[in-house]
């Protein structure tokens, strides 16, 4: 009888073993999937943003129009022009005895004449006011044989310091000058120059 009963305990036992084995083999993969998943869970999102496409760029740059910010441009030179509506040859030999008057030398090299005024070192030069800017010099008799004067230009370096624009003021008494020998002064945009012009210059 024992023997009668031996297979079907036998069974029972490969029954529980399959059991066990199964429930062993869930509880690992359970216990392996786990610290998977709560790992990826951890790591940063390190999907990739999109670049800045063209326009966007583009509206982050100034507008050529000039509604963006600017930057502000430092004067590398001050300029006025002093125009002779109808110059004649009285014209021209008032200037000749103006540049004897303020010492002006003629500069062989770039063909304008410089005033070394109170700052030798920052001479103001007096140049055509007409293309290519260059003038004979008109302190020689035979060397402005031709010549028709109808303006001139001035040109200056403004001060490293405001306190140091004694220069300035000679800039301006020059044009003012030649304003009383005839001559229309233009700002450098070659409009008509006023009070705030030169309130500018001075700084």
């Amino acid at each position: 009888m024992v023997f009668d009963s031996l297979p079907a305990v036998l069974g029972v036992v490969a029954l529980l073993g399959s059991l066990a084995a199964a429930g062993l083999a869930l509880y690992l993969s359970v216990a392996f999937l786990r610290p998977q998943r709560a790992a990826r869970s951890a790591e940063p999102d390190v999907k990739p943003r999109p670049g800045p496409t063209s326009e966007s760029t583009q509206d982050s740059l100034p507008s050529r129009s000039g509604n963006g910010p600017r930057r502000a441009q430092a004067v590398t030179a001050h300029s006025l022009f002093v125009i002779f509506p109808e110059p004649t040859s009285e014209t021209q030999a008032d200037v000749v005895a103006w540049l004897r008057k303020v010492e002006a030398r003629y500069d062989s090299v770039f063909e304008v004449f410089n005033v070394a005024g109170e700052q030798p070192a920052n001479p103001i030069k007096v140049a055509n006011a007409f293309p290519p800017g260059t003038l004979p010099d008109l302190l020689l008799s035979q060397g402005s044989n031709g010549f028709e004067l109808r303006g001139l230009s001035l040109l200056v370096k403004p001060p490293l310091r405001r306190s140091r624009n004694q220069q300035m003021h000679v800039f301006l008494a020059l044009a003012r000058e030649l304003e009383a020998l005839g001559g229309e002064v233009l700002d450098a945009d070659r409009q008509p120059a006023t009070e705030q012009t030169y309130e500018r210059i001075l700084g």
